[in-house]
């Protein structure tokens, strides 16, 4: 299908089978005749006096509703982040080719509004459908709002190849499998983190689901192999991607290794450079107004077999006594302990000096010297965390990324 050729999100719903099941949330379920007919209602009644419009709505089948009825329109939807509800924004200029807003999770200050056009992303969708194995017998799981860019990418993506969206916004690994069983689910689409929840709650293997998607964090191959316990015929694919830049480099998990660092090779069409360890991106797939190659502030490399490394951003680089420490390296190596299920490491400014504070979630009952002592082994003495916080779970938004921010605000 010639994803491209259409003008926009409504027209390429409207070419699809309009008695096939196309989503089914918390609330309600719809076929893809039904979503057509309420877009097209409501995109009729609507007076498109303003340019843009905030989208509010808390179920996701109201917020694709609404996003599919505006888009290719003169007033462009954005679906707003909880952060963005409380914050004040000016549209100020959008861009002629802008079909939709799309926000960054905000996860260490004020989300950005940036701009895309219809054929930034849909002209795409043949070849992230191609490398994820979605077509028109996908039937995917996924959970969270579309104010996440990747879940709205992804569902668009489904809904251009045919396939059916099984998804909710509750929080609870018990009710993810039994949706997966219940629609028989052969797809899934969650972040690494959530993913890892599953066989926890799985008391037999699950042999339906062939694909899994995964991004926005790194894994490697402990974590794959657990995944390929429980679903033993699926096949592992784990993107890096960006807001700005829609997909960058993609890994199977028959390419992954202990080495976490390793997040892939570039999709079709996708170049990279590297420049003193600064990621370069040049793809034509990016959001309006914005120059190629573009950096997204990440480090990295690329290794003598052509896989590029990420390095963490160019922020996790913190100065401590004149000492630059990456945060990631820090994180990594808690992680790596034995019971650490995830942690942050921030800098925080503590009299004269910056010191490194880490946040840990962990199911062993570690105390701080304990930790101290088992992270000598791999980290240098000026690397080493002054400050431990023990936490239950670490804050993550809509994302699934860490709450830098909301991190930061924690009182030691």
């Amino acid at each position: 299908m010639a994803y491209g050729s259409y003008t926009d999100y409504l027209e390429m719903l409207a070419a699809q089978p309009q008695d096939k099941l196309a989503l089914v949330d918390d609330a309600a379920s719809f076929t893809y005749g039904q979503l057509v007919a309420e877009a097209k209602k409501l995109r009729s009644s609507t007076t498109m006096d303003e340019p843009a419009v905030f989208i509010h709505e808390d179920t996701i089948a109201q917020q694709l509703l609404k996003f599919v009825a505006f888009s290719g329109t003169a007033m462009r939807p954005i679906i707003a982040t909880e952060l963005s509800k409380k914050q004040q924004f000016e549209l100020g200029h959008i861009p002629e080719r802008a079909c939709m807003g799309v926000m960054t999770s905000g996860s260490t200050g004020k989300s950005k509004l940036l701009w895309r056009d219809y054929h930034s992303w849909a002209d795409f969708f043949p070849e992230q459908n191609r490398i994820f194995g979605v077509d028109e017998q996908t039937i995917i799981f996924c959970q969270g709002s579309l104010a996440f860019t990747g879940n709205l990418n992804i569902y668009m993506g489904v809904l251009a190849a045919g396939g059916t969206l099984i998804v909710t916004e509750k929080f609870r690994p018990k009710h993810w499998l039994q949706l997966m069983h219940q629609y028989d689910v052969n797809t899934l689409y969650l972040i690494p983190s959530k993913l890892m929840l599953l066989p926890k709650f799985m008391s037999a293997a699950n042999e339906s689901v062939r694909y899994i998607i995964s991004g926005s964090q790194t894994m490697g191959r402990q974590e794959a192999d657990k995944l390929l316990a429980v679903f033993p015929n699926t096949e592992i694919t784990l993107y890096y991607g960006a807001s700005e830049l829609n997909y960058i480099t993609y890994i199977k998990d028959k390419d992954m290794t202990e080495d976490r660092t390793v997040i892939g090779r570039p999709f079709k069409g996708v170049g990279i450079t590297i420049h003193e360890e600064e990621i370069f991106i040049d793809t034509p797939y990016h959001v309006e107004e914005i120059g190629m190659p573009f950096s997204l502030k990440d480090r990295g490399y690329v290794d003598e077999n052509g896989w590029l490394h990420f390095l963490g951003r160019t922020d996790d680089i913190c100065n401590v006594n004149g000492r630059k420490v990456s945060s990631v390296k820090v994180t990594t190596a808690l992680t790596d302990l034995p019971g650490v299920v995830e942690a942050a490491v921030l800098a925080k400014h503590e009299g004269d000096a910056d010191v490194l504070v880490a946040y840990v979630a962990t199911t062993a009952s570690y105390r701080k010297q304990e930790l101290v002592k088992l992270l000598r082994e791999t980290l240098e003495d000026y690397e080493l965390p002054k400050q431990f916080v023990f936490l239950e779970h670490l804050p993550r938004n809509e994302s699934g990324k860490i709450d830098k921010l909301a991190l930061g605000k924690w009182e030691l």
